[in-house]
């Protein structure tokens, strides 16, 4: 036991070891996420043009909440059926009265007896094994024909489907079906030809025929299934010549045969199909039947002959409206009876409304973008625009998502004839995401606070644009209200807000979302160490930040030798990487300060010398050329002018170096010279061809009293 303990205590001293050297380990830089476009979750992850009522469909799990009115618990035992999607298996927990943790329960096993006392309402599930009646011998194809009526082929109980075989009487102009079921019970696939016939005395209909022969291969153990279509002008006795199948040029099989009675009128009627009521019933049994039948199952046009009579056009209508159910043929003859309401809500369905535009408002039409799913809102974060300033004469929109976004509202804007308070809102946004900050502000300034439902998002967007106006009393006031907000994105942002405002007050930066990129990179930016160092006129000056010292080092330069080896890079800090200095100064940085200012020791006032600034890992440098040369560089005819820095008297005898740059990126030396009596010199002309294959020219100035200058300079035109 002791061992096992001094491991565990051992192991969580390890593990609490790493965990802290990780915490005090500092984040690199970390790319900035790609542009993500963000829409508000009515259904989850699914856009605006996909959220139709078809992702929750009627089922009988929805059935049963619709008819639950108990005050007792809600408990379905069909909630399995409501799991299409992932919003609907959210919205069925979320009515079933099922606790989030289930109460203590008992159970007993007695041998092969289970007994549970449940301690809080549960959905349980059982399988059993039963015995079951042993089938009969199956012979090698086996052959169903059936005969429905095509209108009204199903009866449905308990939410499952019936066929409905018609079998004793048929009536004439009917249009009825015949259905053949093909069976292959053996483990060999089978070739079969299968003779069809419609009835003696029979018209077929869609498309059919009077006599076909259809080949069928059944695959082991499967089955396939045919139809055909046909009706009886004229009552009488008509024979019928069965299904056939044959094999090999062999019969093998059929159906038996059998004998239409066709008759004028039904002796046995099923007055509850909807085939019979809509046609036969009256108004009353047509509104009780619509009351408690399922509607999506049944054709409504069949009742479209009742709405020529007015009085029984509103009342299905609003019997239909009632039960949330629309049919565009019904609400159709709301044009004939001249009612408003009615067309208004066959107008708004219309296919052909799509053609009117996306806003419209009119007596009968209302067109809504956002109703009718051509809209909606959208939000890019993070967006950087990676120009401050407009370049050309047109704006340019370089994220192509957002941009046909904000061609969208503006399409939407076109139709209409001002805009409202919730579209200036949106204006606002989309202007400010793309840097148009003045813009933004004057469309701000116009939206009524009172008349926009979104409060948050105006108060948030308030603040954002207080602080270009300078406004941080403001945005800090309408922070400090959403600074306890119950949504963690709202908090964060509040919070984000809040301390910029600090930091810009000279308080520490803090992190207010830990997860967020940006926050974490400016506050380790903000703790970071800084060093910048300039030298001139014999001071050394340091900028600093969270340093408390530093140590400058000095490295003699021979100039010539530096500009030889890297004539392009002046400073040539790299080449000192390796070198010890010939002198190196401890430097103590005062806290509560940023700056400081030293005196460059004596011995190199007048030398060139290379300064090195180290400090945590910093390092800054900067070459110091003592010299008092003033040099004026000619560069459209490739000459220079040297003169005294004080007396402004011409430098002759001074040395020139030159060495260009090709075209290639391959650097050579190109020339080299004195300054004449004039302190002039020709630093580009040669007599060969080398300056047009030239595309950066570096110039060396060395005076051996005055002291030295490099300086680059484009090849003159010609």
């Amino acid at each position: 036991m002791m061992v096992e303990e001094e491991k565990a205590v051992g192991q969580d001293f390890f593990a609490g070891d790493e965990l802290q050297k990780r915490e005090e380990a500092r984040r690199f830089f970390q790319k900035l996420d790609q542009t993500k476009e963000w829409a508000e979750n009515n259904y989850y992850h699914l856009p605006i043009e996909q959220q139709l009522a078809g992702l929750i469909t009627v089922n009988e799990f929805w059935a049963d909440y619709a008819a639950h009115a108990d005050p007792a618990p809600f408990l379905s035992k069909a909630f399995p059926q409501a799991t299409r999607n992932f919003t609907e298996m959210l919205l069925a927990l979320a009515v079933l009265d099922l606790p989030f943790k289930a109460g203590a329960q008992e159970e007993k096993l007695d041998g092969l007896r289970y007994a549970m006392k449940a301690g809080s309402p549960l959905l349980m599930f059982h399988r059993e094994i039963r015995a079951a009646a042993r089938a009969e011998e199956a012979g090698a194809v086996l052959v169903a024909q059936h005969f429905f009526r095509a209108d009204d082929r199903y009866r449905h109980e308990n939410n499952e489907q019936f066929d409905k075989y018609v079998t004793a009487e048929f009536l004439p102009h009917v249009v009825y079906g015949a259905q053949i079921v093909l069976t292959n019970p053996q483990g060999n696939r089978q070739k079969l030809q299968v003779l069809l016939q419609v009835p003696q005395g029979a018209i077929p209909v869609n498309s059919g025929f009077y006599t076909r022969g259809a080949y069928v291969a059944l695959e082991p153990y499967s089955t396939q299934t045919l139809e055909y279509y046909f009706y009886f002008p004229a009552t009488g006795q008509y024979p019928h010549y069965p299904v056939t199948i044959a094999s090999n040029d062999r019969v093998i099989g059929g159906a038996p045969p059998f004998a239409f009675n066709v008759v004028g009128k039904l002796t046995q009627i099923d007055k509850t199909s909807w085939a019979w009521l809509s046609q036969n019933g009256t108004t009353e049994e047509v509104a009780a039947f619509l009351d408690t039948a399922n509607v999506h199952r049944l054709d409504l046009n069949e009742i479209a002959w009742r709405m020529q009579d007015q009085a029984v056009f509103k009342q299905l209508t609003a019997q239909l409206e009632k039960r949330h159910v629309y049919q565009d043929t019904l609400w159709s003859y709301g044009i004939r009876h001249n009612d408003p309401e009615t067309i208004r809500v066959f107008l708004r369905h219309a296919p052909w409304a799509d053609r009117c535009g996306l806003y419209l408002v009119s007596p009968l039409l209302v067109l809504d973008p956002v109703e009718r799913l051509a809209y909606q809102h959208l939000e890019y974060a993070p967006l950087v625009n990676p120009r401050a300033h407009t370049v050309g004469a047109k704006r340019k929109i370089l994220n192509n998502r957002f941009r046909e976004q904000y061609q969208r509202l503006m399409k939407v804007l076109s139709y209409k004839p001002a805009q409202n308070d919730v579209d200036e809102l949106a204006i606002t946004y989309y202007l400010a995401l793309q840097d148009r900050v003045e813009e933004a502000l004057d469309w701000f300034r116009r939206v009524d606070r009172q008349a926009v439902p979104e409060q948050l998002q105006c108060d948030y967007v308030e603040a954002y644009l207080a602080f270009y106006r300078g406004d941080l009393d403001g945005a800090r006031k309408i922070a400090r209200r959403h600074a306890e907000h119950a949504v963690d994105r709202w908090r964060n942002r509040f919070a984000l807000a809040l301390a910029q405002l600090d930091e810009a007050a000279g308080a520490a930066a803090a992190v207010p979302d830990k997860e967020s990129r940006d926050q974490a990179q400016a506050a380790l930016a903000a703790t970071e160490p800084a060093l910048e160092l300039q030298v001139e006129a014999g001071r050394i000056k340091l900028d600093y930040r969270n340093l408390k010292g530093c140590t400058l080092n000095f490295y003699p330069m021979d100039i010539e030798l530096l500009f030889s080896r890297s004539p392009f890079l002046q400073e040539g800090a790299a080449q000192f990487s390796y070198i010890r200095p010939v002198l190196s100064r401890p430097i103590e940085l005062p806290a509560g300060k940023d700056t400081l200012a030293v005196e460059l020791p004596p011995e190199f006032r007048t030398k060139n010398v290379m300064v090195e600034a180290l400090a945590a890992g910093v390092r800054k440098t900067q070459a110091y050329y003592a010299n008092t040369l003033r040099i004026q560089m000619i560069e459209a005819y490739g000459q220079l002018v040297v003169t005294h820095a004080d007396t402004r008297r011409p430098v002759p005898g001074a040395y020139v170096k030159v060495y260009a740059k090709m075209k290639n990126g391959q650097v050579k030396f190109f020339k080299d010279g004195y300054t004449d009596l004039r302190g002039r010199c020709d630093y580009a002309s040669l007599n060969t061809n080398e300056l047009e294959d030239t595309a950066r020219l570096s110039v060396l100035v060395l005076s051996e009293n005055l002291g030295a200058v490099v300086r680059e300079a484009a090849p003159p035109k010609r």
